[in-house]
């Protein structure tokens, strides 16, 4: 695989969803710009309106010129949250230029959408479901609250994957056969992905490998989450599922026994009789190593690997 963005590549830094700390995101220019890359704000970068950064037009104004600007090379997420749905139906689709996109958890409504737009690694638009701008930057100092900041091992991943090498995502078999299987890797955050059904942009697994991850969602809510898309039949043909990280998940027993989002995710999943492995490095925590949306792969007993 060649390099995936040239030193000196401008990368437009948006942000199409929620609020974010600007001292963080600062601080991951700044880590950009160690590795050789010229950060571009975007115009309206700085905009509030509620819990988002600013309001559509701001953002959308913003997600238009870092995918159609000749001088912009990339394009990476100042964070998540929400308001990226927002955006897919004012795009102007046939006036963007295919570019890598970086970023995950609400970015996930991005990635669909521009993956169904024919965005692929092969014509410049790599769909880099990995971590947002302002969680590069390095840990802050012990008691002060700020968005969680990468692992060593993330930020490793990462730089390797610019270069051009894909980091495998290691992982155990949950449920299912242990047979491994090969198709496009798509998904991202388990919510976004239940919340784009009955759209335009809901989510076609037929043929795929799915990969999942949620932050905050009770048991009942990721299996709520799930039984949707199976209902919606999203998940019609898939080859099998790797899951991510699930943080801040736990449920209990009327007889006060705890459960967690694995024993959901088990039940609802093994029905489908594809492999299902879980414990992949990816998610809202630490560790997030990052990976090609759409990009081949094949999943087997021990997590991800590609071609």
């Amino acid at each position: 695989m060649n390099r995936l963005l040239a030193r000196g590549a401008r990368i437009a830094v948006i942000a199409p969803a929620g609020r974010f700390s600007r001292v963080r995101l600062d601080a991951g220019a700044t880590v950009l710009r160690e590795m050789g890359y010229e950060p571009v704000f975007g115009a309206r970068i700085g905009a509030v309106e509620r819990y988002h950064a600013g309001t559509i037009d701001d953002r959308l104004a913003d997600l238009v010129w870092a995918c159609t600007a000749p001088d912009i090379d990339a394009i990476w997420l100042a964070r998540g949250g929400f308001g990226c749905a927002h955006l897919l139906p004012r795009l102007p689709w046939q006036s963007l230029r295919a570019r890598p996109l970086f970023g995950f958890s609400d970015a996930t409504a991005l990635h669909v959408g521009f993956w169904l737009a024919g965005w692929t690694t092969v014509d410049g638009g790599a769909l880099i479901h990995g971590p947002v701008l302002q969680t590069l930057a390095p840990a802050p100092p012990e008691g002060i609250a700020a968005p969680v900041a990468i692992d060593q091992a993330s930020r490793t991943a990462l730089r390797d994957l610019l270069r051009g090498f894909l980091p495998a995502l290691p992982g155990r078999l949950l449920c299912g056969p242990p047979a491994a299987v090969e198709g496009p890797l798509i998904g991202g955050n388990l919510t976004v992905l239940a919340s784009l059904c009955g759209t335009r942009w809901r989510l076609r697994a037929n043929g795929c490998v799915l990969l999942i991850e949620d932050i905050g969602e009770a048991p009942y809510r990721i299996d709520r989450c799930i039984t949707q898309l199976v209902q919606a039949g999203a998940l019609d043909g898939v080859r099998g599922v790797a899951l991510g990280e699930f943080i801040d998940s736990v449920g209990r027993d009327p007889d006060g026994s705890e459960y967690g989002p694995l024993d959901v995710l088990k039940d609802r999943l093994q029905p489908l009789g594809v492999p299902v492995v879980c414990d992949l490095p990816v998610g809202h925590g630490v560790r997030n190593v990052p990976w090609h949306f759409g990009r081949r792969c094949r999943l087997d007993a021990h997590g991800v690997s590609w071609h």
